[in-house]
């Protein structure tokens, strides 16, 4: 039973749709029917009209076509003035105006207070210059005479100048004696730096140190556990740890007889005992700089010796 249900809900779903256009024929057959037939009533009625009307009737005789409606006729204008007139009319107001305006700027003029004549008026202006100039001069001599004043005191006789070229010519000499024994001091400096490079030889140290130590002596000692190898724009002092270098200062070397940077100074080699070097002079100091010992004046960083490559890397 289901089954027979199905089948004819199936067939009802399919013939329904397409049977409706041919309902929908069925529907408009009567309507165009019927309009053929009125069509055909006309062309009869068209066709008797025809045969009624006699074929020899004249045009004129004909039913007359219904009368068109009458347009009114257009009104004439009003007569407009001539040209030549208005123009003339307008040029007298123009010139009315203007004479006007004249007699207005005369009267102006007439109240206006009268001016003073050329050559009056360039003279007071003469006048009022020449006033300017002296009021000038007079405060030029007013700020002269303050900028005198306040000068230090000048002497006013001969004695005392005399005085005072004495008193620079002595300050003179004393500078001089000042800077001889200034020179002898240095020389004297010098003298010792002689004979502290007699008594201590860089390259004899390098060699003896190396022959009693070796050459990897510097891992074992404590000054250097902070040590991590090379570092791009450090140098290592031992006793210090690494310190950043200035870019321009990396990878340079100084001799004898050229001046270090202060920057240097501060990693002193105090212990200089334990390392074998010489007896520093009196104002001067041992300072490490990367793997190198430099000896330098500790007042202008004047270099006395060096030991390059103390220890090697």
């Amino acid at each position: 039973m289901k089954r027979s249900l199905m089948v004819a809900a199936a067939l009802a779903a399919f013939v329904v749709p397409a049977a409706a256009p041919l309902t929908a024929l069925a529907q408009d057959a009567p309507s165009r029917e019927a309009r053929e037939e009125a069509r055909e009533q006309r062309r009869e009625a068209r066709a008797e009209r025809r045969a009624e009307r006699p074929a020899t009737q004249p045009r004129a005789e004909r039913p007359a076509p219904p009368a068109r409606r009458e347009t009114p006729a257009p009104q004439p204008r009003a007569e407009r003035p001539d040209r030549p007139a208005v123009r003339q009319e307008r040029r007298e107001d123009r010139q009315e105006r203007r004479e006007d305006r004249r007699e207005d700027r005369q009267e102006r003029r007439a109240e206006r207070p009268s001016r003073p004549a050329a050559p009056e008026i360039r003279q007071d202006r003469r006048e009022d210059r020449r006033e300017n100039r002296q009021e000038r001069r007079e405060e030029r001599r007013e700020n002269r005479q303050e900028r005198r004043e306040d000068r230090p005191n000048r002497p006013e006789n001969r004695e005392e100048r005399r005085e005072n070229r004495q008193e620079r010519r002595e300050d003179r000499r004393e500078n001089r004696q000042d800077r001889r024994e200034d020179r002898q001091e240095r020389r004297q400096d010098r003298r010792e730096y002689r004979e502290f490079r007699q008594r201590f030889n860089s390259d004899r140290w390098r060699q003896d140190w190396s022959r009693r130590h070796g050459r990897d002596w510097w891992r074992n000692d404590r000054r250097w556990r902070g040590y991590r190898g090379l570092r791009v724009g450090f140098y290592f002092a031992p006793g210090y740890g690494y310190y950043n270098v200035p870019r321009n200062y990396w990878h340079q070397r100084w001799s004898v007889g050229e001046y270090l940077p202060s920057i240097f100074w501060r990693y002193r080699l105090d212990d200089w005992r334990t390392y074998g070097l010489g007896y520093p002079p009196e104002g001067t100091r041992w300072v490490l700089v990367d793997n190198h010992i430099y000896l330098i004046d500790q007042y202008d960083g004047y270099i006395i010796d060096v030991i390059y490559d103390a220890w090697r890397w």
